[in-house]
């Protein structure tokens, strides 16, 4: 009786933390099937009617696209976060490699010495950053806030990796130096594609984190800037855009990192699950 007690417990928390968490996005979607209009006349849980429905949201989404130039701001997104998720994952992958199965000194003080990138506040980095694109003639460029992106993602993945590479046995790659494998070899043919799990972690960790970024792309950038800062231009003219529109830009600029996390959801929780062994 105690343990059908505790079960149902279990399961009405679950259901309850469900519900709060669910919540948020099922009033959103009540606001973006109205027009403005209804928004303004109806009670906020009303739903308008059902042939008003498709024209409601084609309208707030054509809106919302043309206020905030969307668009333009969306493609430059995916180009920073493929390019943050990909790019760090690599070059962290060829540290934690090294770092755990090569005769590195102190790897310890290298590790600390790289992740410590993660305990200072972003803020930090805006002034150095802004100094240094400009040196190079990188500012308000693509290629220079692709490089910021995945620097500042470089930490966090060399944690992932680094703690991964604990989980491979040494012996695998001491039976492949005996037949010969040079250590660049017994890192493409043994530690990549053993390292699978954790590459979708730290890929779905930092194109979340970079898609999300406002602070880098609003300072470090004019032209090119992500869609976080198209949202942040519909919140600023909030005196002119209906609330249906913003909300609406919100739900678009947050569609890829849904479809990521709902294609990816298996290998994410099998990947992160090992990777947090160690």
């Amino acid at each position: 009786m105690d343990r059908a007690i505790k079960k149902g417990l279990t399961y009405l928390i679950l259901v309850v933390l469900s519900i709060i968490w669910v919540f948020p996005l099922v009033s959103m979607l009540v606001i973006v099937i109205k027009s403005p209009e209804e928004f303004n006349q109806l009670h906020y849980w009303k739903l308008p009617l059902i042939k008003n429905i498709p024209r409601n949201l084609i309208t707030n989404f054509l809106m919302a696209w043309r206020k905030s130039q969307i668009g333009k701001n969306f493609i430059n997104s995916l180009v920073y976060a493929f390019s943050a998720g990909i790019g760090s994952a690599i070059i962290a992958s060829l540290a934690g490699y090294s770092l755990v199965h090569l005769n590195v000194k102190k790897p310890h003080v290298w590790f600390l010495g790289i992740f410590i990138g993660n305990v200072f506040p972003f803020q930090m980095f805006l002034i150095p950053l802004y100094v240094f694109l400009n040196k190079l003639g990188l500012y308000d460029t693509r290629t220079g806030l692709i490089i910021v992106y995945v620097g500042i993602c470089i930490p966090f993945a060399l944690f992932v990796y680094r703690n991964y590479a604990y989980t491979l046995p040494k012996e695998i790659f001491d039976a492949a130096k005996v037949d010969g494998a040079s250590k660049w070899k017994a890192y493409l043919r043994i530690f990549m594609p053993m390292s699978k799990p954790a590459f979708t972690v730290v890929f779905i960790f930092q194109f979340i984190w970079t898609w999300n970024d406002l602070l880098f792309g609003l300072i470090l950038s004019e032209r090119y800037r992500p869609v976080m800062t198209a949202l942040s231009k519909l919140q600023g003219a909030r005196g002119g855009v209906p609330v249906t529109v913003l909300i609406t830009g919100a739900l678009v600029a947050s569609v890829p990192t849904i479809i990521l996390l709902l294609s990816l959801q298996k290998s994410f929780i099998r990947g992160f699950t090992l990777t947090a062994e160690k």
